[in-house]
């Protein structure tokens, strides 16, 4: 895959901003507040953190379709312990205030969720990589490249935010971020992925079971058109195509080569918090050697709904049974 450099929006973080944030945080633990808890604890949170966070937190419209809050987190980090070798292998308590710091940041960038049966739905995911999950297509994965592909594009009321936090990257394993509206698609394409569905199911990492054809399956389209610009909705490793349509299939492999042109690939350190647009921009990591050593790369992850409006005919699908936590309240000022 060719990687250009494309100017990556970078948001400086203050040493105000990262000041009340801390604050924040403080008197949320002093309290018993969790992560998954915060929710609840919403009267303690100063307008201050919303009014500081709101501009910078702000969800990424530019044709990138992403950003990165640099060091926004790094008071949080400090000795996180080994990583990890599963993502239920430590206890929410243990990144307790870096949980909450993180939640706080996306709880004024959207509405934080989670799912039932992904993460025990904890609404604050670890990304490590897993000897079980190793050659699949899931974030533990490591052998094998994480295709391209929008986060939860099976589910209807899927995140239009997807963020990632740092924990420990020394291997500088990036993330690859790509925008439909940087890549070089003809209006053919555009057309015929427009209009043409597929079938999309949920991935290896929920439980559950559903048939390939199965009567639950949902029809859906790979782009459309938002008042601001072309959207996406793609993940190939588990996508069915509906019929034998080879002029469907040319035109998702030449999406996929689009992709691959325009990327950008993001090197996020401990600290720093990546917040990509899911409605956007497709996001990928290239295969990396794992070694279980408690060194490995660790990353927070969070899902979040904003305000953007996607087209009518998503609202009748079933979504595979799949139980939302939330979405919580949002701290966005103006929301």
């Amino acid at each position: 895959m060719s990687v250009i450099d494309h100017s990556v929006d970078v948001r400086a973080v203050g040493d105000r901003q990262r000041e009340i944030l801390g604050r924040a945080v403080s008197v949320l633990v002093d309290a018993g507040a969790t992560a998954d808890t915060l929710y609840m604890y919403g009267d303690l949170v100063q307008a201050e953190l919303a009014t500081a966070l709101s501009e910078l937190t702000r969800t990424p419209v530019s044709d990138s379709g992403h950003c990165v809050l640099k060091g926004i987190l790094s008071d949080f980090v400090g000795d996180p312990g080994p990583t990890p070798k599963s993502w239920d292998s430590v206890g929410p308590d243990h990144t307790r205030r870096l949980d909450l710091a993180f939640a706080l940041v996306a709880s004024t960038a959207g509405r934080i969720f989670g799912w039932k049966s992904q993460q025990d739905g904890r609404l604050v995911h670890n990304i490590v990589p897993s000897k079980q999950f190793a050659d699949k297509q899931v974030g533990a994965s490591s052998t094998v490249r994480l295709e391209w592909h929008t986060e939860d594009s099976y589910h209807p009321e899927r995140p239009e935010l997807l963020l990632l936090a740092c924990v420990r990257n020394p291997d500088e394993v990036g993330t690859d971020v790509s925008s439909i509206r940087q890549a070089d698609l003809s209006k053919d394409d555009v057309e015929l992925l427009s209009t043409v569905p597929v079938l999309l199911y949920p991935d290896d990492s929920y439980a559950g079971s559903w048939g390939a054809d199965g009567e639950d399956a949902a029809r859906m389209l790979t782009l459309w058109e938002s008042a601001d610009g072309l959207c996406m909705r793609y993940d190939p490793p588990y996508t069915k195509l509906l019929d034998d349509q080879p002029e469907l299939r040319a035109a998702w492999e030449r999406l996929g080569e689009a992709l691959d042109r325009c990327a950008t690939t993001v090197f996020a350190a401990p600290g720093d918090v990546v917040i990509v647009n899911n409605d956007i921009a497709a996001h990928a990591r290239r295969p990396f050697k794992a070694r279980y050593d408690g060194t490995d790369r660790w990353l927070k992850r969070i899902l979040a709904r904003g305000t953007s409006q996607r087209p009518d005919t998503e609202r009748d699908e079933p979504g595979y049974g799949q139980v939302q936590i939330g979405p919580y309240p949002s701290l966005r000022v103006g929301t």
